[in-house]
């Protein structure tokens, strides 16, 4: 046991950092962090152009990320995504299944995708994971810690790193 978590545990970590990296580079690569008003890369696509599977899909993520968030409307990325019916499927499945399956806290997982994000620099998922901890009753302290730990873990990192410690940790 690591940290509280079996070994089923940090699988479900690893996942969840692995798509949380993925779907930061998607919002780097459709532009959804630009600050000034931007349009994204590729248009929104209008109701009436969307597949029927997306069409499902984009009403089960309108539910279950407005309770998640705390408000209504679909999540720019999912809107963007529906553009390919199988991707924004296939996407949502794994990502419903990460953050609503059983296993770590669900808070616990949220502060997982803000820590990928801050570490990759994504805007777009910095302000999302933000605003569904702060939804799910996180204090602005608490939301700070894991920039803490972020900026630690990333430090202890790049230091190994640099002085090409090879690890001496074993299962």
């Amino acid at each position: 046991m690591r940290l509280g978590v079996d070994e089923r545990g940090v699988t479900e970590l690893v996942g969840i950092a692995e798509l949380v990296s993925g779907l930061n580079k998607v919002a780097f690569g459709m532009m959804l962090e630009d600050s000034d008003g931007a349009e994204p890369l590729l248009p929104y696509p209008a109701d009436e152009d969307l597949a029927e599977p997306a069409r499902a899909v984009l009403a089960e993520i309108a539910e279950v990320e407005g309770r998640r968030l705390g408000r209504d409307g679909i999540p720019s990325i999912w809107r963007l995504l529906a553009r390919n019916r199988h991707y924004v499927v296939a996407a949502w499945e794994k990502y419903h299944l990460l953050f609503d399956g059983p296993g770590i806290d669900p808070t616990g997982k949220l502060a997982v995708g803000l820590g990928v994000s801050v570490t990759n620099g994504c805007r777009y998922f910095i302000r999302y994971y933000h605003d569904a901890l702060k939804h799910a009753g996180w204090d602005d302290g608490r939301v700070l810690e894991i920039f803490g730990v972020v900026d630690f873990y990333n430090s202890f990192n790049t230091l190994a790193t640099g002085m090409q410690i090879e690890s001496d940790i074993r299962p």
